[in-house]
């Protein structure tokens, strides 16, 4: 028989166990249920919500690394279990049905999760606000498009603002005007604007919405509830929150988006159910009406979401292969490293290193707009250094240090210089010649100092005095009225087109007619006025700061504060001139939107296409095609401290920079992921010059020294067919599209048949003549041209076929003629590959 101490030990022990027991199995269920819930989850988990016409979105999801791998939202089930609050469709929209706390329940299979929902009525006492509910509604339908009833004149007599950026005007529009017709308080099914929209009546634009539809619903509470009018206390909203904000995909997924409006007074509102979705490429992925997304096939694209003046994106990328290899290609710097990174989110293998004979010529043709000579070509050929391409990028640039080797500072500032006075608009038509050059001069100047850009770009801002001495002050010449600058200042130095909000609010962006007038106040200050000191080269033009200058809302009336895009009111009585306080937010380091457009623009320059396209159109809802490269090379950019060679350079000794042009068959249309070499057609000047180099004769300019070449020329008024059909812009917008490289016919029978080239082949100081001179051998003859043109040997076919067009010509001169001419009408000598 067990004594009493004994059994009171194993009691002991036994409840000892039990205890770690029910510790552990209670862990492991907390556990289990934490890993469902990282899992399994809905979004919200609990919300608030003003007024019986808050609707909300649940959104359910299973995540990985708190990111969205799988949508449910579409295959689990709904359950209200408070019908009397609450009421939920199949798609997860909810509906409140009178205040008070309501739930709903989320089933997934076994797991099940309850959203905490509280209905609240609305401090007005209304279910439903004029520019909150009933706006949106308008611009869900398409009421306030410019092909509606937005447009100039409106339709059928009823007329709105753009997007709905002037509810002042359009309330009486539909409250009041056309004898009130257009609503009916004592019976709103009857109202004009519900019956034409639903198809109750005829109606020009069709069905906008249906009877039973959220945004019917909408608009007759409003109606019902005596057309409540705008208060100017209200909220406005001032940011979206989006989700997912990015997601990789594949073929037949299916994501349902969840957007949130945040209003000025902080608070916050699903509007999922009013906002407005629109995909960029549809063949890659399509959105319903209420923001789900289908996956259509592989690829890259985004669906933008829009509400109340705010855009944002939602990327989508879909792969093109499951599984790729990528041990080939090895990265030379952080370049290579982010673009191998999304080579394998999308499924993509790159192509292959281009050959030393494609690197040198294309390295000289993206960095200086200069063919290599034929002595260049061979020691470069020649060398075994396995760093030579790295040499050769220093050399181009000058950045070697030894004045031997870099000798093509003239014509990397030439090149360069024309760039920039394409985007500055040099030209003497509207700054006279005095003017022209001193703008040009210094541009050319700056680029030979290397001056950092984010200088560049402030003495031009801030520029002031004599046009004649101090070229940046021809920019206030060329655009002398406070929103032309603001216009051309915002798109050359931070890739933002503001002209639409010069009328309204900017259709896909959040900018609005306060941020272009606000902007547009930083030159009311600049005036210019007339000076006689340099009579020989005509009137000069002073540009100065005066001491006061405004300008007004064309709207509002307001007297406008000056301010940097979304940012804070500058104090006008603290500065003088205020382009001082705009040049400083502008090249700030903490500006992403300076750095990444001259990232993007000088990326395009050398790869063919921008992360973003057009170049000089950067905003939230055109997204790049590579964020995460664009915001490093932003970062290097800023942090070399604006240098815009070090950019070139670690740009040119990329990997990507350096692969082949010849895309691998999958890849041919996939011009903006840099699986390749984009190909690219050779600019006006760079192949005047070239043709220059290859015929051994030099183009003659009237005005500019003997010797002068086409990408020196210091604004396009200097005469030349040639230039002006091969696309020569004319410098009198600011768009980078003036500058054409689309073909056509003018342009291919001036290449092929032109007086220009075939004057070049006869002349009796040419190239050939000097060959035919020199008796040289016909294949060293053949072999000088292809180093010139190509930098590159010919084949022995080529040598052949050079051989047979010789023979069959009556002389050797003719011969020669024939074989230059096939060798300048080629694609490998008009592009850039």
């Amino acid at each position: 028989m067990m004594n009493w101490k004994t059994h009171v030990k194993k009691k002991l022990m036994f409840h000892r166990l039990l205890v770690v027991t029910t510790f552990l199995l209670g862990s492991f269920a907390l556990n289990a249920s934490r890993a469902a819930e990282s899992g399994f989850h809905v979004a919200p988990e609990q919300i608030e919500l003003s007024g019986l016409l808050d609707y909300f979105q649940i959104q359910a999801s299973v995540l990985a690394d708190k990111k969205i791998v799988r949508d449910l939202t579409h295959e689990v089930s709904y359950t209200s279990l408070t019908p009397a609050i609450l009421e939920v469709n199949a798609e997860g929209l909810v509906r409140p049905l009178r205040t008070g706390q309501g739930k709903i329940q989320v089933t997934h299979g076994k797991d099940k999760r309850v959203i905490d929902v509280v209905v609240k009525s609305r401090a007005s006492g209304k279910n439903v606000s004029f520019v909150k509910d009933v706006v949106p509604v308008l611009n869900k339908g398409g009421c306030s498009l410019g092909g509606c009833h937005a447009s100039q004149f409106g339709k059928g007599g009823f007329k709105l603002s753009l997007f709905g950026f002037a509810p002042e005007q359009d309330y009486p529009a539909i409250a009041r005007d056309d004898r009130q017709r257009r609503v009916s308080i004592l019976q709103p099914k009857e109202s004009l604007i519900l019956q034409k929209a639903s198809m109750g009546m005829a109606h020009g634009g069709g069905r906008r919405f249906a009877k039973d539809s959220y945004e019917y619903h909408i608009l007759e509470t409003w109606i019902a509830e005596a057309v409540t009018e705008i208060d100017d206390k209200e909220p406005k909203v001032v940011g979206m929150q989006l989700t997912p904000m990015s997601r990789r995909y594949k073929k037949g997924d299916i994501q349902q988006l969840r957007v949130i409006a945040e209003y000025s007074d902080g608070s916050k509102q699903d509007v999922t159910a009013l906002a407005q979705y629109d995909s960029l490429i549809e063949n890659i992925a399509t959105v319903t009406p209420r923001g789900k997304i289908e996956i259509k096939g592989p690829g890259q694209t985004a669906i933008m979401v829009r509400f109340m003046g705010q855009a944002k994106i939602s990327t989508v990328i879909s792969p093109y292969k499951d599984k790729v290899n990528l041990a080939d290609f090895k990265p030379n710097n952080f370049i290579d490293e982010q673009i191998k990174q999304r080579y394998a989110e999308l499924g993509l293998e790159p192509s292959p290193l281009c050959s030393d004979e494609v690197f040198i010529r294309r390295a000289f043709m993206d960095c200086i707009g200069t063919l290599p000579t034929p002595e260049k070509v061979k020691a470069f050929l020649a060398s075994k250094d396995p760093n030579k391409r790295s040499y050769l990028i220093d050399e181009l640039l000058g950045l070697t240090g030894d004045p031997e080797r870099d000798v093509y500072v003239e014509a990397w500032s030439a090149n360069w210089g024309m760039k920039w006075g394409d985007l500055l608009r040099i030209n003497r038509n509207k700054i006279g010649d005095g003017g022209m050059w001193a703008f040009s001069n210094w541009v050319r100047q700056s680029l030979r100092e290397n001056k950092p850009v984010n200088e560049f770009v402030s003495e031009i801002i801030t520029a002031q005095g004599s046009i004649y001495k101090n070229g940046p002050a021809n920019y206030f010449k060329i655009a002398s009225k406070p929103e032309d600058l603001a216009e051309a200042t915002s798109q050359i130095f931070l890739g933002v087109r503001l002209q639409c909000a010069k009328c309204h609010h900017h259709p896909f962006e959040v900018y609005s007619q306060k941020d272009y007038y606000s902007l547009a106040a930083f030159f009311t200050r600049v005036g210019n006025k007339s000076s006689v000191e340099f009579g020989a080269l005509g009137q000069d033009t002073i540009i100065k700061v005066k001491n006061s200058g405004s300008i007004r809302h064309p709207r509002t009336r307001k007297t406008m504060e000056p301010t940097p895009l979304m940012g804070e009111p500058v104090e006008s009585s603290e500065f003088r001139d205020l382009r001082r306080p705009l040049a400083r937010w502008i090249t700030s380091p903490e500006n992403e939107l300076f750095s990444k457009n001259i990232v993007n623009r000088f990326w395009s320059y050398y790869m063919g296409t921008g992360f973003v396209e057009p170049i000089d159109d950067m905003r939230e809802t055109n997204p790049a095609s590579n964020p995460e490269l664009l915001n490093a090379l932003s970062d290097h950019f800023v942090k070399s401290g604006y240098d815009l060679k070090e950019l070139m350079r670690v740009i040119m000794n990329s990997r990507a920079y350096q692969l082949a042009s010849e895309p691998l068959p999958e890849n041919v249309a996939k011009t903006r992921f840099y699986t390749h070499y984009n190909v690219k057609r050779l600019s006006a000047e760079v192949m005047l010059d070239a043709l220059d180099d290859i015929t051994g004769s030099q183009e003659r300019f009237r005005g500019v020294p003997e010797g002068t070449r086409a990408i020196e020329l210091p604004d396009p008024n200097y005469n030349s067919y040639f230039l002006d059909t091969l696309g020569r812009p004319k410098r009198v917008i600011t768009c980078e599209c003036e500058r054409t490289s689309q073909p056509n016919l003018a342009q291919v029978l001036q290449v092929a048949n032109g007086q220009l080239i075939n004057t070049k082949l006869a002349a009796k100081t040419g190239r050939i003549e000097k060959l035919i001179k020199a008796k040289a051998a016909d294949h060293d003859v053949f072999t000088e041209m292809y180093l010139t043109a190509f930098s590159r040997y010919p084949t022995k076919e080529e040598l052949a076929k050079c051989d047979q067009i010789v023979k069959a010509s009556k002389d050797k001169r003719e011969g020669y003629q024939d074989v230059l001419w096939a060798i300048s009408n080629s694609r490998e000598f008009l592009f850039n590959h």
